[in-house]
């Protein structure tokens, strides 16, 4: 019987070697996606009424969570990350969102000011991430050359297969895309956004008018946020920033689902007046 040390020990040899080689196993690379029906649909025609969970190599999820653990760390060490980024990074959740933005409704109102947002989803997040891009943003976090190395060959020559109740299908490439339901996915979509909000909020003080516009991140769903006394005012600030930020996602390989968004506005008058946008209250 072999001890839980002696096996410990052998996957930090394994993951050692693997970032030492900048190297990813072929076999941690093939999964398996198990596809199964969205419930409460009124038909599953289409293949977004379907979800696919992918199965992966129980020893590569092991890797993988430790080298997600030691990039959360470093990302949070260097400051690589913007405030607002919340969701998939360690002591910021769901919650933390509640939170925030409830304390940024508040304190508006004690300045007699409601607060607008806009609620935008960015479409097929896990599949559009360009590895260009990601290896670029993996060097300016200041990673070893190694890190940036085993990320080139973890995400080239990957495949997986779709399981459809007793059907099973060829191996089809996934190069195009992050693991989704990897342990790494979280931190490197934290890591492929970060400049892009970073640019957003530079684009913003280098307009000739003031666009006071806090931007709150969590995952792939993002909110603009707007507070004003004039309606019209925070949702003409509103739909400036939505434009730059559909601009600067088209630029990072990202689009914006805009059949999805949402234009809410937070008061306490008993009586508001209606606002010229579609809105909830």
């Amino acid at each position: 019987m072999i001890s839980h040390n002696t096996c410990l020990e052998k996957l930090v040899h394994i993951a050692n070697a693997c970032i030492t080689l900048e190297y990813w196993p072929s076999h941690f690379k093939s999964t398996n996606s198990v596809v199964i029906p969205k419930p409460n649909k009124t038909s599953h025609n289409t293949p977004s009424s379907f979800w696919p969970i992918v199965l992966l190599n129980t020893t590569g999820k092991l890797i993988e969570k430790v080298v997600s653990n030691r990039l959360q760390f470093h990302m949070t060490a260097n400051g690589f990350l913007d405030p607002n980024q919340l969701g998939g990074i360690r002591q910021r959740s769901t919650t933390d969102a509640g939170v925030y933005l409830t304390h940024i409704i508040c304190t508006g109102w004690l300045r007699q000011c409601h607060t607008s947002i806009i609620a935008f989803d960015i479409a097929q997040f896990f599949p559009s991430l360009n590895h260009e891009f990601l290896s670029i943003c993996l060097k300016k976090v200041g990673l070893n050359t190694n890190i940036v190395g085993f990320f080139n060959s973890y995400h080239s020559n990957r495949s997986t297969t779709y399981t459809w109740n007793k059907f099973s299908s060829p191996a089809f490439n996934t190069n195009i895309s992050v693991g989704q339901g990897s342990a790494l996915s979280p931190i490197l979509f934290a890591i492929y956004l970060a400049p892009v909000i970073k640019i957003f909020k530079k684009r913003l003080k280098t307009l000739k008018e003031n666009i006071p516009t806090d931007i709150l991140s969590f995952v792939d769903d993002g909110l603009l946020i707007s507070q004003e006394k004039n309606y019209s005012l925070s949702s003409s600030f509103l739909l400036c920033s939505y434009n730059i930020m559909s601009k600067i996602l088209i630029d990072a390989g990202l689009v914006i689902e805009h059949s999805k968004t949402e234009l809410f506005h937070f008061t306490k008058a008993r009586h508001p007046p209606t606002p010229l946008l579609t809105y909830h209250w």
